[in-house]
């Protein structure tokens, strides 16, 4: 029996929390794939690049943070809000940001592409509780 290697994208400006997010991914979860972007329409072109390509049923967890300068994480959400549905279902969206605003932490929770919403810095037991 083969063990599917869990994968995940970071869209986020800031490359440090990119590269420790990465490093608690790898501590969690062991063998993964982790694609990160510090530029939003870059992730979002390669999400529509890999979601017409990608044949697995195993879904891609993205990490999102909402405050970026080119692109916010709720103009992120737009835009792929327009991708096609194949691309849509390929991906569990989850918030992750240092924004300890009501307003964010309500309006992640009710977009319905928002699987929940993880206050920075992700660690073990945010990890482990979200994803098991």
């Amino acid at each position: 029996m083969t063990q599917t290697i869990r994968r995940f994208i970071l869209v986020d400006d800031d490359p440090l929390n990119n590269f420790l997010t990465k490093m608690i991914l790898k501590k969690t979860f062991g063998e993964i794939r982790v694609h990160d972007f510090i530029v939003p329409e870059d992730g979002l072109e390669f999400l529509k690049f890999e979601g017409a390509k990608n044949d697995t049923k195993t879904k891609t967890i993205l990490f999102l943070d909402i405050n970026m300068p080119t692109l916010s994480g709720w103009e992120f959400l737009e835009a792929f809000e327009l991708l096609d549905a194949s691309v849509k279902e390929q991906y569990t969206i989850y918030i992750l940001s240092s924004s300890i605003n009501l307003s964010d932490i309500n309006f992640a929770k009710a977009n319905h592409l928002v699987s929940g919403f993880i206050e920075k810095p992700l660690n073990k037991a945010k990890l482990i509780n979200i994803l098991g």
